[in-house]
C-alpha cells in the first residue's frame, strides 16, 4: 500500500467546544499506542498532523480534536457527521504503556496537551494498569477546559488538580501546583503542552524526586509530513520528532534541544 496515499474515512460524530475547538470521531479501525498521531488530509486543501485522543480499546473508530488556527483546520472545522476525510498513520512512538503497568503515574497537561494524554488516561483507567494516577491539568480559564464530563468520571479513579491562569480555585500555571500532588518521587511522569511549560514542569518534577529517565514529554508541535522526509521536525541535527517521538524520554529530549 502506498504510504503517501490517505485512506478515506467517515466522520460519525463531532462535538464543538468553546474557543474554536472541535472533536471528531472517525470511523476506522486502527491499532495505535497512546501518544501516537495521524496525518489528516483534505483533498485540494492540505494535511496536518494531529494526536489521536481516543483510547486504543475503543475499537471501530478513533478521535481527534482540533483548534481552528490555520487554513486546513479552518476548512475541517466546517465538516460534520457524514463528511469524509483522509488519514495516514498512525505514526511515531507512544507512551511506554508496558513500563507503566503497576506503577504510580502523574500526568501534567497544559492546554491542548490534554489530547494525547486523554488517550493514555482512558486506556489506563479501562485496563486498570496503573497503581495510582494523578492528573494536573492547566488551562487559561474554566471555559477553556476540555472534556469536563469525563474529568468528573476520572475522579473515581484518579486525583485531579485543575489549574487556571484566571478564575477557579487554583490560579497560575500548572507547574506552580505540582507540589499539591504530594508526589512520592517514585512516579513516572507524562507531560504535554506548550513548549514553554516543559522547563518549569520538569524542574518541579525533579525537585519532587522523580528521576529524569522516568519523565516523558510529548513534543508534537514541530511535526509536518509524519514520515521523516521533510526535515521540518528535526531537533539537534539527530532526532526527527515524527519518527523518534513525538514521545521522548527526558534524558533524550534534553540532548536533542542543546
Amino acid at each position: 500500500m502506498n504510504p503517501y496515499l490517505p485512506i478515506p474515512a467517515k466522520i460519525v460524530d463531532c462535538q464543538q467546544f468553546p474557543f474554536e475547538k472541535k472533536l471528531f470521531r472517525i470511523k476506522a479501525s486502527i491499532d495505535f499506542i497512546p501518544g501516537q498521531f495521524v496525518e489528516v488530509s483534505l483533498p485540494g486543501i492540505g494535511e496536518f498532523p494531529v494526536s489521536i485522543c481516543s483510547a486504543p480499546s475503543e475499537k471501530d473508530y478513533f478521535e481527534i480534536c482540533i483548534k481552528r488556527v490555520g487554513r486546513v483546520t479552518s476548512y475541517l472545522f466546517k465538516f460534520d457527521r457524514g463528511d469524509f476525510i483522509g488519514y495516514r498513520g498512525p505514526y511515531g512512538n507512544g507512551f511506554p504503556m508496558e513500563e507503566m503497568k503497576g506503577k504510580d503515574v502523574v500526568v501534567v497537561a497544559g492546554g491542548l496537551g490534554i489530547l494525547p494524554l486523554r488517550s493514555f488516561i482512558k486506556e489506563c483507567i479501562y485496563k486498570e494498569s496503573c497503581k495510582s494516577l494523578k492528573i494536573l491539568y492547566g488551562v487559561k480559564e474554566p471555559d477553556d477546559m476540555l472534556f469536563r464530563n469525563e474529568l468528573e468520571e476520572w475522579k473515581e479513579y484518579a486525583e485531579i488538580i485543575e489549574v487556571f491562569e484566571k478564575g477557579g480555585e487554583r490560579q497560575g500555571y500548572v507547574s506552580d501546583f505540582i507540589k499539591d500532588a504530594n508526589l512520592n518521587g517514585n512516579e513516572m511522569a507524562l507531560v504535554c503542552g506548550p513548549p514553554a511549560m516543559f522547563e518549569p514542569v520538569v524542574k518541579k518534577l525533579l525537585k519532587e524526586g522523580i528521576k529524569e529517565e522516568k519523565i516523558f514529554l510529548s513534543v508534537e508541535r514541530r511535526m509536518k509530513c509524519g514520515m521523516g522526509k521533510c526535515g521540518h521536525c528535526i531537533m539537534g541535527g539527530k532526532y526527527y520528532t515524527c519518527i523518534d517521538g513525538p514521545v521522548f524520554k527526558y534524558t533524550d529530549f534534553k540532548h536533542a534541544i542543546l
